[in-house]
């Protein structure tokens, strides 16, 4: 059984753990995120990413119907595929993302009622935080794994490396403005995996229904980020 069959396996369940969800994003280093408000669209853009080795799929709810969409999505998701909610910001939008399916959930800021709602329902929480103050908060919260956004606005690489100096054993996503380019950079800055919107997912395949050109895009970032996921698919 290869590294990418174990984690499926583990994925079989709705909701992944903080410590689940950790060793999922950490082997496979790249998580695709986006957003389409057409669930047939959604559906064929996440079963291309499976295809190419996806096993962490993000949907960001920023629009108007998202979570039925993400319902769509954890209900027709791939076997050993956990989608989660992205754009989360506060309790609301927690319990709108939870009572979809969402395997996990992402914020593009930290909220401690939001870490006690998921803690609660046994589904990981990833806070989004900047500072070293942020960061040092969301961790009190119990959430083994932080969002660091936008993180190549503040210097990318080397603001994680900076950061991750006093904080040694901290476990990151690196979100924003991260390219295709610069996996590698980021993981040797110590990052656990990145995420990475519309440079992998992008509008144009989505939109299109391109499944190919999005497996293909999501195998050959893996395989460049030396993921286990690669092997899959």
């Amino acid at each position: 059984m290869t590294g990418a069959d174990r984690r499926g396996a583990a994925l079989t369940d709705a909701a992944l753990t903080g410590a689940a969800l950790l060793d999922a994003m950490r082997t496979q280093r790249v998580v695709p995120l986006f957003y389409e408000p057409d669930a047939a669209r959604a559906a064929d853009a996440v079963a291309g990413l499976a295809e190419g080795g996806a096993r962490v799929i993000e949907y960001t709810l920023r629009g108007p119907g998202a979570e039925r969409v993400l319902a769509t999505l954890v209900a027709g998701a791939p076997a050993g595929v956990a989608v989660g909610a992205g754009s989360v910001r506060d309790v609301a939008g927690a319990h709108a993302a939870l009572d979809a399916g969402a395997a996990f959930v992402v914020g593009p800021n930290g909220d401690p009622a939001v870490a006690e709602l998921c803690a609660e329902r046994g589904v990981a929480y990833v806070p989004g935080t900047l500072t070293p103050s942020e960061i040092v908060a969301a961790l009190s919260w119990g959430c083994p794994l932080v969002k660091v956004f936008p993180v190549a606005a503040v210097g990318g690489p080397a603001y994680v490396r900076a950061v991750r100096g006093p904080l040694p054993s901290l476990q990151v996503m690196a979100t924003g403005g991260v390219g295709t380019g610069d996996v590698r950079a980021y993981l040797d800055a110590g990052v656990a995996c990145v995420g990475m919107g519309g440079e992998l997912v992008r509008k144009d395949w989505v939109q299109a229904g391109d499944a190919a050109a999005l497996a293909a895009a999501m195998r050959a970032i893996l395989a460049d980020a030396g993921a286990d996921a690669a092997s899959s698919g």
